[in-house]
C-alpha cells in the first residue's frame, strides 16, 4: 500500500519525503479545496515535483474545487502548466474538470476526489467508465463496499486513515456557503461545525458542546484489514497542518506498514501516542465508518481542537511581577518551546500557552511562567513536544550510490555513479578533459580520491561503495571535485527522467476549442421551457399544496422500503401526473439492494432525482434529473452529465446566476449536510436498541441560528441538517420548490 502525505508548504513537503512517504498531494492557487494553502504555484511546482521524483515519490495535484463558467479558460491554462511540471495525477470533484482533463489531454491520470462522493460499487463503476483510474472513497465507505469495488472494478482505492473527519457526508456541506458565502466546495470552508451548539427537543435543552465536531481519524491498527479489502493508498489528511504533524504521521504509518509487510510486531499504542501528540481532538476514532450499521463515537462534544497528551496537574499559582509563577507536577519532562493546554475540573479548556523558561524542582515538579491566569488542580495536556519535533525535522533522506573511478596513465579521468532503484541500475558517467599524467613526485592516493568523491553533503546522495581503478597518476583535487559535481548532476537528472518516462502527455487543442465553443453555444441557445419541481417529504399534507398541471411532484421518502415507497407514490397520483422519486445522497451495499428493489418495482415513467454518482446506474430504465447533491456549478458539468444520460439538471444551491433551461432552488429550507452517524447517540450515549430518536430535534448556534435535524432510514439511519428559515427567491419556470419541512 502507498502512504500518501498532505503538503501545504515546503517544510511539510520535505518532511513527507524525508520520513518515508510514497506520494504527496498538494494544491495550487485557486483550484484546490484548501484556499488558504497558497505556498505552491505554477512557478515553483516543477522544482518540487523534480525533488519528489528524485526520491521516487509521486505528486498528485488537488484540482478538487467546483468551477464557475468564467474560470474554465484559466483552469485549462493552469492544467497545461501542471502537465508541463509533470504531475503524476489529478484529484477531481467537478465532472467538468474530469471532462477537460480526459478530453483535452492524452495520458493524464484521474483520481475521483472524496468530494465526488464515491462510496459504493455503482458509483465506482460510473467513475471507471468515465476514465478515472483511482477513487478516493468517502470516509463513510463501509469495508464491504471497499471489497466490492476492488473485486468488481480493479480501480485503485484510496482511503483516509489519519486526520480530521468532516461531519458531513463526503465533505458535501453548504453551511459555510449559505451562512457566510464561503463555499467549502471551493476551498473556503469556515469550519462552522467546530463551533459550540445547543440541542433542543420540544424546546427542552438536551445537550450542548461541540455537537457537530468530529473526532480525528486514526486507523493505524487496521492496516491488515484495509489491505485485505483492497485499499491501495493510505491517505493522511492535513494540508494545513504543520510539518511536524506530517513527519510524525508519515513516519508512524511507514513503520506500521513495513511491520505488516515484513510480518513483524510493532508497538501500535506507542505510535498512537506519538500521533496523538502532534494532533488529536481527544480520543481518536479508530474504526471510521467501516463496520455495518451506524457508528458510535464519531463526535466529541467536549473538544474541538488539538488536545494532545495528558501529562499532569497544576500544583500552585503565585503572582510573579506581571506574570504568574506556576508549579506543575508531571512525570513527563517538559522543555522551553513546548506547548501546554489547561482544562478545568469540568474538562473545559481554559488556557493554551507556549513555555518560555522552565525551572526543574525535582520529583517531577517544575516552575513555568505565564500571563494566563491558571488555577490549582487544573489538568495539563502537552500539545507540542519541541524536542521531539526538532528530531522529526532532522530526519534527512539520502539516496545511497556507488562510484567507479578510472584514473589510468595517459587516459582521461572517468567517474561513474550508479543508483540501484528497485533492482534497476541508473547510471551517470563523466569523462573529463583531464588526461591523467604519470606522477613525478607525490602521486594521488586512493584515500584522497575517495575523500573528494564522497563529498556529497550538499546533495541528496550518500556514497556507499567506491571502486577505484588507478595507476601511479596525479589528479588535482579541483579536477576531481568538478567531475564529481558534473556526474552527480547527471545522475540526478537520469533518476528523475526514469521516474517521468511514462509521463508523456499530448494536448488536444481541437478539443479545447470544441469545449470553448460548446459553452458559447449553450449560453446563446438556452431557453426557459421547464416547469417547477416541487420536492416534498412523504408526510407533507398534499391537499394543502398547489400544483400546476405540468409541475413535477418529487417525493423524498422518510423510510426507503418497497412497500412504503410504492404506497407514498400511489397516494400522490391524485395530485400530479408527473411523479418523481428522490434518491438519497448515500447508499451503502445494504442500502443499494433495498433501493434496487424499489426502482425495479416502480413505473418506468417515474422520474428519479439523484444526488450522487451512483444514481446514474438507473439511466437505462428511468428518466434521471441530477439533483442538488450532484453539485452542478457550470454549464460544462451540466452538458457532461447530459451526455452521460441525465435529462435535466438542478444547479447547485451555491449558484447565484439562473441559467435558462435548468432548474434552480428558489423556495424552501436548505439541506446543509447529511450525517452517517447518529446525533442522538452523541446526545444520549445510547445504543440503537435503546433508540432515542425524536422528530423535533433542533440545533442552535451561538449566533442564535436554529437548524432542524431529520432522519431517513434505509438499511440504517441517516440524518440531514436543514436550515430553519425559508429561502424565498423570485420564482419562475425551472424552479425547485422544496416544501419538505415547511408547514403548508
Amino acid at each position: 500500500m502507498e502512504i500518501l502525505a498532505p503538503c501545504g508548504d515546503g517544510e511539510s513537503f520535505l518532511a513527507a519525503i524525508n520520513n518515508g512517504a510514497d506520494a504527496i498531494y498538494l494544491g495550487l492557487g485557486d483550484f484546490n479545496a484548501r484556499a488558504k494553502s497558497t505556498f505552491f504555484n505554477t512557478e515553483n511546482i516543477r522544482d518540487y515535483i523534480k525533488r519528489a521524483h528524485l526520491f521516487g515519490v509521486k505528486v498528485y495535484i488537488t484540482t478538487n474545487t467546483l468551477l464557475f463558467d468564467d474560470e474554465i479558460d484559466n483552469f485549462i491554462n493552469f492544467i497545461q502548466k501542471c502537465v508541463e511540471a509533470k504531475a503524476d495525477a489529478y484529484i477531481i470533484q467537478d465532472w467538468a474538470v474530469a471532462r477537460i482533463l480526459r478530453d483535452c489531454f492524452d495520458g493524464l491520470e484521474l483520481h475521483a476526489s472524496t468530494q465526488l462522493g464515491i462510496h459504493n460499487l455503482s458509483g465506482a463503476k460510473i467513475a471507471k467508465d468515465f476514465g478515472f483510474k483511482r477513487v478516493v472513497l468517502s470516509r463513510e465507505a463501509k469495508l464491504e463496499d471497499i471489497k466490492e469495488i476492488k473485486e468488481n472494478t480493479g480501480l485503485e482505492i484510496e482511503y483516509f486513515v489519519q486526520g480530521a473527519l468532516c461531519v458531513a457526508f463526503s465533505g458535501n456541506c453548504y453551511l459555510s456557503a449559505l451562512e457566510h458565502n464561503k463555499s467549502g466546495n471551493r476551498g473556503k470552508c469556515l469550519q462552522l461545525c467546530r463551533l459550540p451548539y445547543q440541542a433542543y427537543i420540544d424546546n427542552n435543552l438536551v445537550g450542548n458542546g461541540y455537537l457537530l465536531s468530529a473526532r480525528d481519524l486514526c486507523l493505524i491498527e487496521n492496516l491488515q484489514e484495509l489491505q485485505n479489502a483492497g485499499v491501495d493508498s493510505l491517505k493522511i489528511e492535513g494540508r494545513l497542518r504543520r510539518a511536524g504533524y506530517v513527519a510524525q504521521s508519515v513516519q508512524s504509518y511507514r513503520r506500521a506498514l513495513d511491520a505488516l509487510n515484513q510480518n513483524k510486531s510493532l508497538n501500535i499504542e506507542k505510535e498512537k501516542f506519538l500521533l496523538k501528540q502532534v494532533f488529536s481532538r481527544g480520543e481518536f476514532n479508530t474504526r471510521a465508518y467501516l463496520d455495518a450499521g451506524v457508528p458510535d463515537q464519531v463526535i466529541n462534544p467536549q473538544i474541538q481542537n488539538h488536545l494532545g497528551i495528558k501529562i499532569g496537574q497544576v500544583v500552585s499559582v503565585q503572582n510573579f511581577k506581571d506574570l504568574y509563577k506556576v508549579q506543575i507536577k508531571t512525570n513527563t519532562p517538559i522543555h522551553s518551546g513546548d506547548g501546554l493546554k489547561f482544562l478545568d475540573e469540568t474538562n473545559i479548556e481554559r488556557a493554551s500557552i507556549g513555555i518560555g523558561n522552565v525551572e526543574i524542582l525535582g520529583n517531577g515538579n517544575f516552575y513555568i511562567y505565564t500571563k494566563s491566569k491558571l488555577k490549582s488542580n487544573w489538568t495539563i495536556y502537552r500539545t507540542l513536544d519541541s524536542i521531539h519535533e526538532k528530531r522529526l525535522q532532522e530526519n534527512i533522506r539520502k539516496l545511497g550510490i556507488n562510484a567507479i573511478v578510472h584514473a589510468k596513465e595517459n587516459e582521461p579521468l572517468k567517474i561513474e555513479f550508479l543508483y540501484n532503484k528497485n533492482n534497476q541500475i541508473i547510471q551517470a558517467e563523466i569523462t573529463s578533459d583531464y588526461i591523467c599524467p604519470s606522477a613525478k613526485n607525490a602521486p594521488t592516493t586512493e584515500e584522497e580520491i575517495e575523500n573528494q568523491i564522497s563529498k556529497l553533503n550538499d546533495t541528496d546522495f550518500i556514497l556507499e561503495n567506491i571502486d577505484i581503478r588507478m595507476d601511479n597518476v596525479f589528479i588535482p583535487k579541483s579536477i576531481l571535485n568538478q567531475a564529481r559535481r558534473e556526474c552527480i548532476s547527471m545522475l540526478e537528472q537520469n533518476i528523475i527522467k526514469t521516474h517521468e518516462k511514462n509521463l508523456k502527455h499530448k494536448v488536444f487543442s481541437e478539443n479545447i476549442a470544441f469545449l470553448r465553443d460548446l459553452l458559447i453555444t449553450m449560453h446563446s441557445t438556452m431557453q426557459s421551457n421547464l416547469n417547477n419541481i416541487i420536492i416534498i417529504n412523504e408526510d407533507v399534507n398534499l391537499d394543502k399544496i398547489s400544483i400546476n398541471d405540468n409541475d413535477i411532484l418529487a417525493i423524498e421518502p422518510i423510510v426507503y422500503t418497497k412497500q412504503n415507497v410504492l404506497k407514498v407514490i400511489e397516494s400522490a397520483r391524485h395530485k400530479s401526473k408527473n411523479i418523481a422519486l428522490v434518491l438519497p445522497i448515500i447508499a451503502n451495499y445494504k442500502d443499494q439492494k433495498i433501493i434496487d428493489e424499489i426502482v425495479d418495482n416502480i413505473d418506468s415513467n417515474i422520474t428519479l432525482i439523484i444526488n450522487n454518482t451512483w444514481g446514474l446506474k438507473y439511466i437505462k430504465t428511468h428518466k434521471i434529473i441530477a439533483g442538488l447533491g450532484m453539485n452542478v456549478h457550470n454549464l460544462l458539468c451540466a452538458n457532461t452529465l447530459k451526455e452521460m444520460g441525465v435529462s435535466d439538471i438542478i444547479f447547485s444551491k451555491e449558484i447565484t446566476h439562473n441559467y435558462a433551461g435548468f432548474y434552480h432552488f428558489t423556495f424552501g429550507k436548505h439541506s446543509l449536510m447529511t450525517f452517517a452517524h447518529c446525533p442522538f447517540k452523541t446526545l444520549f450515549n445510547n445504543e440503537c436498541k435503546q433508540c432515542k430518536f425524536s422528530k423535533n430535534l433542533k440545533i442552535q448556534g451561538e449566533n442564535g441560528r436554529v437548524y432542524e435535524v431529520h432522519r431517513t432510514t434505509i438499511s440504517q439511519c441517516y440524518f440531514t441538517l436543514y436550515s430553519n428559515t425559508i429561502t424565498n427567491k423570485q420564482t419562475g419556470a425551472g424552479d425547485v420548490l422544496d416544501l419538505r419541512f415547511v408547514d403548508v
